[in-house]
């Protein structure tokens, strides 16, 4: 047990923290960029996060001239990974199904361990290939199981983005101002110094 736990431990670093203290972008992008990576990762779109992070990307420097830290946004979504997509995806499933009850809608009956077991068994069927997992897993979460999913999704994707971003912003920017105190400097010297400079047009 505490060789998973350390494994998890190492994992989050590597994947979640690391990129977020070597990041060199400015820390609004940063903290955007958080928030976008777990708005995906905390929708049912397994096997297509880092995709749609990409094109939100585009979309968002190139329609918007909104930028965010790409490669923090595809590393957070990590955050919807095979440890954690089933409670996930269950999560979004009851919570969307309270929501049509609330709104008098019928709904499907589905225990978790039903939803456990059909999942589990596309995930870990050996003779799908990769992108047999990703087409029938997206059948069962999105065509199967369908709206319900999504409405749920959405109310933990929201607010928990939002979160993300002014938490990341106050905590990356205690720790940059933390460097630059240790390398004797203010923090806008270090901001010179060490910040990705935008590229003026």
């Amino acid at each position: 047990m505490r060789k998973v736990f350390s494994y998890l431990l190492n994992k989050i670093y590597d994947q979640v923290i690391r990129p977020l203290v070597i990041s060199v972008s400015p820390v609004e992008e940063v903290a955007l960029g958080v928030a976008v990576g777990v708005f995906v990762g905390m929708t049912p779109t397994v096997g297509i996060q880092m995709w749609l992070v990409f094109i939100i990307w585009l979309i968002a420097k190139y329609l918007f001239q909104i930028r965010f830290d790409l490669i923090v946004g595809t590393a957070i979504v990590w955050l919807s990974n095979p440890f954690t997509m089933f409670f996930l995806y269950y999560t979004f499933l009851a919570t969307g199904l309270v929501i049509y009850s609330i709104l008098g809608i019928k709904g499907i009956e589905l225990s978790f361990d039903v939803f456990y077991t059909q999942f589990d068994a596309i995930v870990n069927n050996p003779d799908l290939g990769f992108f047999g997992v990703v087409w029938e897993s997206t059948q069962f979460l999105i065509i199967d199981l369908g709206l319900p999913m999504m409405i749920g999704s959405v109310c933990y994707a929201v607010p928990f983005s939002i979160l993300s971003y002014f938490l990341t912003r106050k905590l990356l920017l205690r720790y940059r101002k933390n460097k630059a105190a240790k390398l004797d400097m203010d923090y806008d010297t270090w901001k010179e110094k060490f910040e990705k400079k935008r590229i003026k047009r």
